[in-house]
């Protein structure tokens, strides 16, 4: 058994320094360097215990088994976690969505992440075969950036050729509740002054983005996250009044991979006590 908690914390801590050399230094990598002392602290309990047993020696077992019956129940609520977010983690092929949320991400040294660009040219790939969807692009300056996430993603945008027009910025958010819930708030604005347009005499009635404020029917909102954000994603997005939520996951970068579903795992735990999903 105690091998077991070795190979974990070796393991565990090769990955982390993988991801410093990948990557830098990113959000929730301290969760690497804890599980190494925790499961380093589990080998030399098994080791221990094995000791007191070969001595004959009496040992006060309660304790132990209740850090035992902890470290079980987290690394289980975490595999079920994870196991949830593969399931949510899915895409919808839809054409004409009225609006699509394309959440951001860190930067790196201010320009567009490896994770941020493929959901960029997801976006860009969307808006060329559904000229009338508008783009929410919705992030707000890091800890270490000078540009919002989502001052670079209209730029690059624009530069792709997507007409201003089609392109709304929410440059505010920093979590993935604010991304959401300012991102339905602008859309619903949006509606909202779409509706008055439609009132006025001189109003250009055949513009598609008007017509669909005029509909009565719920908004359809596609999700543009990586797959595994989408999960806590559509769920927030529900809880803000979304009704016809349409999940558009682009794949996540297979090296951080396990780094991120611990990082979302933990976010859900919080999310769900917090009733924000």
């Amino acid at each position: 058994m105690e091998l077991i908690f070795a190979g974990v914390a070796i393991a565990s801590l090769a990955y982390f320094v993988i991801i410093l050399l990948y990557n830098g230094i990113t959000s929730f990598l301290w969760f690497w360097p804890v599980f190494v002392l925790v499961n380093f602290a589990m080998f030399f309990m098994v080791r221990f215990l094995r000791r007191r047993k070969r001595q004959k020696k009496e040992v006060w077992i309660a304790p132990f088994v209740a850090v035992f019956t902890t470290y079980g129940l987290g690394l289980a609520t975490l595999l079920l976690l994870i196991a949830i977010i593969f399931a949510g983690g899915h895409s919808v092929e839809r054409k004409n969505l009225d609006y699509v949320i394309v959440l951001g991400t860190d930067l790196d040294d201010n320009r567009i992440s490896r994770s941020l660009r493929r959901r960029l040219d997801r976006a860009l790939a969307y808006a060329e075969e559904n000229p009338g969807t508008t783009f929410v692009l919705s992030g707000g300056r890091g800890d270490y950036d000078k540009s919002t996430q989502a001052t670079v993603m209209y730029y690059y945008m624009i530069q792709h050729g997507v007409p201003a027009q089609n392109l709304m910025m929410e440059f505010y958010s920093h979590s993935t509740l604010e991304k959401i819930g300012f991102s339905m708030k602008m859309i619903e604005e949006d509606r909202t002054e779409k509706l008055e347009e439609l009132d006025r005499p001189e109003s250009p009635a055949q513009d598609r983005r008007l017509i669909i404020a005029a509909e009565d029917r719920p908004l359809s909102v596609g999700i543009l996250t990586s797959e595994f954000n989408m999960y806590r994603a559509v769920h927030m997005a529900e809880k803000f009044g979304a009704q016809d939520i349409c999940p558009m996951a682009t794949r996540s970068d297979e090296l951080m991979l396990v780094h991120l579903l611990v990082r979302e795992a933990v976010a859900i735990f919080k999310d769900r006590l917090m009733g924000n999903i």
